[in-house]
């Protein structure tokens, strides 16, 4: 069985991609010589084209576009089948999470001092006048056309992907990888993770979670049949404004980077989307609500609190996974959330296979 291996950047953050086939040469076309439908050569390029349609800090990207016709009053807009695609799971992963996943917080977020790219400072985002003049619109408001690829953007809508984007983008590659002929594929974006189908490992796909701080190297492995994984965090983008600490993780119902005592939550669900909008809303949920959360929606998780370091962990995990020690060095772990290589795989001390979970 032939594996395939690519790493890069795209939608400024990590690009990992794994790919299982009976032929190296098959495996290779599936990378560079797939065509999709809007004529995007290659998984890369996808992934890029998809970037182009949905950042915020792109002006001309379909993302903007949208939010600069909601802050100016609404309107009805032709957009790429890809973000009809990207509109659907917000709506759907608003609805799944009673709201606690909002990619409306566009407004707040930039409140907050997160207007700027942190991979490209000079890439920023600044809402058109005259904002002030609409109230926030919610996601039961848009109108979406697959038909026509249009979508009806109400007054006073504006849309951040966030990790959405990055969960959704990492489904879609894996399909392009199978429809090219691959019998397995893994792709992940910035610790957003999809995989299915024939693993590199024979136990599954293997994906380290590291602690809150890397430098304490890795907290377990999981070995995983398919689906999503994605890791939600306030630490990993921080800021100050006028001394007082933020981050990126808004809290829908105040507005305001969220108050949740916990450092991290790890989600394993039925794709990478639904993977990042559980983690975000369990994240919010706190230590006294993320078990409850992950249990009532079918989900296995970790969830690492701030104060102590203890860990949470969903029930299934806790009868099957022994945490690698404190001391382990980060060098046997991958990025947070990220898959395993075979030669990643040999170091790893623990190996559990989660539930599917659920919606």
């Amino acid at each position: 069985m032939a594996v395939v291996e690519r790493r890069g950047r795209v939608m400024a953050s990590s690009l990992h991609l794994l790919a299982v086939g009976p032929r190296i040469n098959l495996l290779e076309r599936a990378f560079d010589d797939l065509a999709g439908a809007a004529g995007v050569a290659g998984i890369d390029g996808h992934l890029q084209h998809l970037e182009r349609c949905w950042s915020r800090f792109i002006p001309t990207s379909d993302i903007s576009r949208i939010n600069e016709l909601g802050r100016s009053g609404g309107g009805c807009l032709t957009v790429d089948p890809s973000t009809v695609a990207l509109l659907t799971t917000m709506v759907e992963g608003y609805q799944c999470t009673a709201g606690r996943f909002d990619p409306t917080v566009l407004p707040s977020l930039l409140a907050a001092g997160y207007s700027a790219s942190w991979v490209d400072p000079t890439l920023a985002v600044e809402l058109p006048d005259p904002a002030a003049a609409w109230p926030a619109a919610s996601l039961h408001d848009v109108e979406l056309d697959p038909s026509t690829n249009t979508v009806r953007v109400p007054p006073g809508l504006t849309l951040d992907p966030g990790g959405i984007g990055k969960g959704l983008a990492a489904d879609l590659a894996i399909g392009r990888l199978l429809a090219a002929g691959a019998t397995g594929a893994m792709v992940e974006i910035g610790g957003d993770l999809a995989m299915t189908g024939t693993p590199v490992d024979d136990a599954g796909w293997l994906v380290n979670v590291e602690r809150p701080d890397p430098a304490d190297g890795l907290l377990c492995s999981l070995a995983i049949s398919g689906g999503g994984v994605a890791t939600s965090s306030t630490r990993s983008r921080r800021w100050a404004v006028d001394g007082v600490e933020r981050h990126h993780q808004i809290d829908p119902a105040t507005e305001r980077s969220s108050t949740t005592d916990l450092d991290t939550v790890t989600v394993i669900a039925p794709t990478g989307w639904l993977a990042e909008v559980h983690a975000t809303a369990a994240l919010s949920a706190g230590s006294e609500g993320v078990l409850s959360y992950l249990e009532g929606h079918g989900l296995s998780g970790i969830g690492i609190v701030h104060d102590d370091r203890s860990i949470l962990m969903t029930a299934d995990l806790d009868e099957i996974v022994d945490l690698v020690s404190a001391a382990a060095t980060a060098a046997t772990a991958a990025t947070a959330a990220t898959a395993a290589t075979a030669a990643t795989a040999a170091t790893a001390k623990t190996v559990a296979t989660p539930r599917a979970g659920a919606r």
